[in-house]
């Protein structure tokens, strides 16, 4: 029986970078090279939180009325959605092409405690995720969600190691 390594990608409704996908299918091809047997957990986290958030600035900064801001809120998650849907799909079509396992596991809430939680539930060796698009010295002043899972991460036994796309 081959060893096996478990991969989690852990995307977003603002988190799901290409460049990431393409990191964790050459993690992939890698180990399967190397004679392992590969499974990839894509989680999916919709993070209500962060769109509300979005919400709220569009209504304190624009003058738009409450109907079009719900539309363009609503048109925004329906964009981040359908590009975290596209990366899915990518992931998926890659790993049947160097015959790996997939899963894909879609949840709503807070990026970290969903990350965290999924891989007390599914261990892993290797976590993917990406950060936020924000500046340096503002995930320094407010924190950011991907160095949160990080630190988790390394206080939690068992844990693999995270990879975090810049």
């Amino acid at each position: 029986m081959k060893s096996m390594q478990k991969i989690l990608l852990a995307i977003s409704t603002s988190r799901y970078s290409q460049k990431l996908v393409f990191q964790v299918m050459e993690e992939a091809k890698s180990n399967i090279s190397r004679g392992l047997q590969v499974h990839i957990d894509v989680l999916y986290v919709i993070e209500e939180e962060e769109l509300k958030k979005v919400s709220d600035q569009i209504g304190s900064q624009a003058f738009w009325g409450p109907s079009i801001q719900k539309d363009v809120v609503e048109a925004l998650g329906n964009e981040h959605h359908r590009m975290a849907l596209q990366r899915i799909a990518e992931v998926e079509k890659e790993a049947g092409e160097i015959d790996c396992e997939v899963n894909t596991f879609e949840i709503r809430g807070k990026f970290s405690t969903s990350v965290i939680e999924h891989a007390e539930q599914h261990p892993c060796d290797v976590i993917f995720i990406t950060r936020d698009d924000r500046p340096f010295i503002s995930r320094v002043l407010f924190g950011s969600e991907a160095d949160r899972v990080a630190r988790l991460a390394k206080k939690k036994e068992g844990f693999g190691r995270v990879i975090i796309d810049q």
